[in-house]
């Protein structure tokens, strides 16, 4: 079971759960403390206003795809007292949200990569090493499949995806469930989160059975 644990002296012992506001409309509902917490947050607030069109991002600012990936997960996990399903949404609320504090000037690698700066706030709040690692890893196995794709490296992007499997160990079919919701969005091609998938199934990996595109699938068929 994954559990997110409160650090003892964080920006969210600031602000009792009578104090908290959602300050700005989300496209969005929050469900517990800590997400409300999150949102009255103004880093994470400027980040999820930030954005504009682009490949892979049609749906503009960062809310949007926040909003698309929290419909991932609802197919996924639609218990609301699921603690996965509260790892998941976490995640999906700060994984992005931090684009805005990139140096464009410098190369978008190490702590001048967003999900670097993601996992540094989301460590203000929480504790839960998983989930930090699952933030800061999260656009990992995309990157194998462009090593592959655009460079023909394919031997090296097999084995620095079998080297993220390893690093996840028990986390890993937590990091697919994200990965999954994550890739499984409107504007964004299929192909990182199939090649990714097949993978791990082909090197005996228990990959999660249900991918999030199925569900508007099933809808449709409803």
């Amino acid at each position: 079971m994954v559990e997110m644990g409160y650090e003892g002296t964080t920006q969210q012992d600031k602000i009792t759960t009578g104090q908290v506001r959602e300050y700005m409309e989300l496209p969005f509902t929050l469900e517990i403390d800590l997400e409300r917490v999150i949102a009255a947050d103004p880093l994470w607030q400027k980040g999820v206003v930030w954005g504009e069109p682009r490949t892979g991002h049609l749906e503009g600012p960062v809310m949007y795809h926040i909003a698309d990936v929290l419909a991932n997960i609802d197919c996924q996990i639609p218990s609301p007292d699921s603690e996965e399903r509260h790892a998941l949404r976490f995640i999906a609320l700060v994984h992005d949200t931090f684009k805005y504090q990139v140096d464009e000037r410098r190369p978008k690698i190490g702590s001048n990569h967003h999900a670097h700066i993601a996992r540094n706030f989301a460590a203000s709040y929480i504790h839960d090493t998983v989930i930090l690692d699952i933030i800061e890893m999260h656009d990992d196995a995309y990157h194998c499949w462009r090593l592959g794709f655009y460079k023909g490296k394919w031997q090296h992007a097999e084995e620095r995806a079998n080297m993220i499997v390893q690093r996840l160990g028990a986390a890993f079919p937590l990091y697919m469930r994200f990965f999954f919701a994550d890739s499984a969005t409107e504007s964004k091609d299929p192909a990182p989160m199939n090649w990714f998938g097949d993978f791990c199934r082909q090197r005996g990996y228990t990959v999660p059975l249900y991918e999030p595109r199925l569900c508007s699938e099933r809808e449709d068929q409803g």
